[in-house]
């Protein structure tokens, strides 16, 4: 169900773009900014514990999130997160159990981010959450139980290419009890500005459990294309698209989305 990473949306000024500070950075001290996130997602197949691409019973899904991220301090930004959805999935023909289907709130978090330093031109920042769901909604989430605990290290750089202004961004973290067990984390984006109002992105979000097992581990891999605009200085809007080209006992999504961004 997750994604990862809630997706960046540009760099401060003197990197790459004015608006929005956001991931490996920091917000400045009282800014904020507050996205809000639709998702369509459906599958059909999945990657077996080999690798290889399975059909399953299909399943579609409707996720509506929203982000929160706020400079309490210049050296502190808090974040939030909460979430619900609607999972409707196909019976199995070799099961007599119900078709799975779930309506209701999904995971909700809250964290914080400090800056590490900058080196060469990267800027490297440290980030934790405490993330929760119920019962109900984790069996449907990346969940093995209600409470998780996200670590990670993130990295910036921006660059100019024939004239576009364009960053990168690697994020490298731990979370703990996902469906497969704990999980290393590894999040990658490329940001290109053709324009001064247009923002493209693309993303890669991963996950694995490290460790050998009897039914090969997890493994799972999305990526995105997507792009924003700014309307104006506060407000912006994202559309795009998403699948998962590999994956180890994970299914094979594919999807859209629409994300409206309000800075403050």
């Amino acid at each position: 169900m997750a994604r990862g990473a809630i997706p960046l949306f540009g760099i401060v000024a003197g990197l790459c773009v004015e608006p929005a500070a956001a991931g490996a950075l920091l917000m400045d001290e009282g800014a904020g900014q507050i996205i809000v996130t639709s998702t369509f997602a459906e599958a059909n197949k999945a990657y077996d514990r080999r690798g290889h691409l399975i059909r399953t019973p299909s399943y579609g899904k409707f996720e509506a999130a929203g982000y929160v991220e706020y400079g309490v301090t210049n050296w502190l930004t808090v974040i939030g997160e909460g979430s619900a959805f609607d999972f409707n999935g196909s019976a199995s023909a070799y099961s007599l159990e119900p078709a799975p289907h779930y309506a209701g709130a999904g995971l909700g978090a809250i964290g914080g981010r400090i800056p590490l330093g900058e080196l060469a031109g990267v800027h490297f920042s440290a980030q934790a959450s405490l993330r929760v769901a119920s019962q109900a909604a984790g069996q449907f989430l990346d969940f093995k139980v209600p409470t998780q605990a996200d670590f990670r290290v993130q990295a910036l750089r921006g660059f100019e290419i024939l004239g576009w202004p364009g960053f990168v961004e690697a994020q490298l973290g731990y979370r703990t009890r996902g469906q497969g067990g704990d999980e290393i984390r590894a999040d990658l984006t490329l940001g290109l500005r053709p324009e001064p109002e247009l923002l493209l992105m693309a993303q890669s979000f991963s996950a694995f459990t490290p460790g050998a097992s009897a039914f090969g581990g997890y493994a799972a891999q999305k990526f995105e294309l997507s792009g924003v605009y700014d309307f104006n200085p506060d407000w912006s809007l994202q559309l795009g698209a998403l699948a998962a080209p590999t994956g180890v006992n994970s299914p094979a999504e594919k999807g859209l989305l629409t994300a409206v961004w309000r800075r403050f």
